[in-house]
């Protein structure tokens, strides 16, 4: 019966939570993690140890005069690591941050290892999402 329990446990630890994952970039819009839907407006999760792909899109908010251009969507991938903080951050050019107009594949999401300072993701997938879009979302 110790064995049961023993294997027990240690399938409870091996689901639990031992990271964080967060979107710092305000216009950085989670969109699934996983392939599930993410609820509107979440901006961090617990992590396990096992692979994960985040899907975000971003918010255009251009300035008076300019056009809108859509985002998409980009896929990136990472394995995180027990007792690892993550952050998911955008590259891009320094005129797309001041236009807050973001076309897509003239932003990169990033993923950081904030715990060894060190980018972990992949390099992103851009197209349709992998899961049913909210509506604020697009």
């Amino acid at each position: 019966m110790s064995n049961v329990l023993a294997l027990s446990m240690a399938a409870v630890l091996a689901a639990a939570p031992v990271g964080s994952l967060k979107v710092t970039q305000r216009h950085l819009v989670a969109v699934c993690l996983d392939a599930a839907p993410v609820r509107e407006g979440a901006r961090s999760w617990n992590t396990g140890t096992t692979a994960m792909a985040l899907t975000v899109t971003m918010r255009n908010q251009p300035r008076t005069g300019l056009a809108d251009t859509p985002a998409g969507y980009a896929t990136v991938t990472f394995t995180p690591e027990a007792g690892h903080r993550y952050e998911v951050e955008v590259r891009a050019a320094p005129q797309t941050f001041s236009r807050r107009v973001w076309p897509q594949g003239a932003w990169t999401p990033v993923v950081r290892d904030r715990t060894d300072d060190r980018l972990v993701g992949s390099e992103p997938a851009w197209g349709p999402p992998p899961c049913p879009v909210v509506s604020a979302q697009r």
